[in-house]
């Protein structure tokens, strides 16, 4: 079940994301403390995109990839207000985006995926089925100079999936989507160098995929 939580103390815009993302503290439904949460602003995001996160997240969750845990996350006039008076230069995405937005739970002790790391033995397994994850749902944004990735010793955390599943808006949809020869994303991705050429795994990945099925996406929403 996705959580839904109300904004109550706003932290700081992230120093990077293209979308402004911002470090806000939170409580449950309850009023209990829900700690930190990255959230995506609305305003700064389609509709379409918060979406995409959502379900990017959970069906990272069915390949066994790791992300941060996700929830909807509600901005009140209030707080929006006083965010909004607090840096000009955002307030027009800031005022738009009262109501519902994406967040995902702060990862503590993580760091950024380093430009260029070697895979550690250890992940590499995990590397494999990341890159298998991407190529399936057409993201784009994992790339050798923007990891979107959180690592901290042997675990790795996804995040950032507002662009993918960009087959959704083409035009004229490939008639072999399986091919993937010529989807320059992908040997743009953070570990498309150090796979290429390598004997790989995807037995554990093509088993999960064989079992996505329509009552497993339902439960996705809840």
């Amino acid at each position: 079940m996705v959580q839904h939580l109300t904004a109550v103390q706003f932290t700081r815009f992230m120093a990077s994301g293209r979308t402004s993302p911002s470090l806000i503290r939170c409580e449950d439904e309850f009023g209990a403390a829900a700690g930190d949460y990255v959230v995506k602003l609305r305003g700064s995001v389609q509709q379409t995109g918060l979406l995409r996160e959502l379900l990017g997240s959970r069906l990272a969750s069915h390949f066994s990839l790791s992300a941060p845990e996700p929830a909807f996350v509600t901005l009140e006039q209030s707080l929006v207000s006083l965010i909004a008076n607090s840096d000009q230069a955002k307030a027009a995405i800031v005022n738009a985006s009262v109501g519902l937005n994406f967040g995902s739970k702060a990862a503590i002790g993580y760091s950024t995926w380093p430009v260029d790391r070697k895979i550690p033995a250890v992940v590499w397994q995990m590397a494999v089925d990341i890159f298998a994850f991407d190529a399936l749902v057409q993201n784009p944004d994992r790339r050798f100079n923007n990891p979107n990735l959180l690592v901290n010793g042997d675990s790795i955390l996804i995040f950032d999936h507002e662009i993918a599943f960009s087959f959704l808006l083409d035009i004229f949809p490939s008639p072999s989507p399986w091919r993937l020869e010529s989807q320059q994303y992908l040997a743009d991705h953070v570990f498309y160098r150090q796979l290429k050429s390598q004997e790989i795994d995807l037995t554990g990945f093509t088993s999960r995929l064989m079992n996505l099925s329509d009552a497993v996406l339902d439960r996705f929403f809840c």
